[in-house]
């Protein structure tokens, strides 16, 4: 569930999915020494539907299709499309917002400091500012369907 997606855009199904790959959320748990994986922070905080593992942020791309598959491929077939695939299109990069600053370890009661905490937070959304789709990426579906553990993300036909 992501409140800004659901209520200010009115569940528009250009943003029906939102996608993080794993790289981010390593990236997360590293920043400032690990300060925000100490405090808590975990998978599925940035409001993600789907937290995508073995590619990098910048395997997606606006405009392209994937599809979310638990067919293994063999070696020299061209891949298919399977019955239970789920495709997707990237419609945009997700921006960093100030609702993340609501995120208990960001913004810590412990923390006595108000400017210690709106320094947290800007140092957070600025680190997810560095590159397009590390915030992740929000897509429509093409194709509906279960996405599983162990699913495989790949190009789409």
């Amino acid at each position: 569930y992501n409140h800004y997606r659901t209520v200010a855009l009115k569940s528009t199904p250009d943003r029906a999915i939102s996608i993080l790959t794993s790289d981010v959320s390593a990236y997360i748990a590293s920043l400032d020494g690990g300060y925000f994986a100490q405090r808590g922070y975990r998978d599925g905080d940035l409001g993600e539907n789907v937290l995508v593992g073995g590619v990098e942020f910048d395997f997606f791309r606006v405009g392209k299709r994937y599809r979310f598959t638990s067919k293994k491929e063999s070696e020299g077939k061209k891949p298919s499309i399977a019955e239970d695939d789920v495709i997707v299109e990237i419609t945009e990069a997700m921006e960093p917002c100030a609702n993340l600053c609501k995120l208990p370890y960001i913004n810590d009661p412990t923390i006595a400091s108000p400017k210690e905490r709106v320094g947290r937070c800007q140092y957070f959304i600025a680190a997810l500012e560095q590159k397009e789709g590390l915030r992740g990426w929000y897509a429509r579906v093409v194709k509906g369907g279960m996405i599983r553990v162990g699913d495989t993300a790949a190009f789409a036909l």
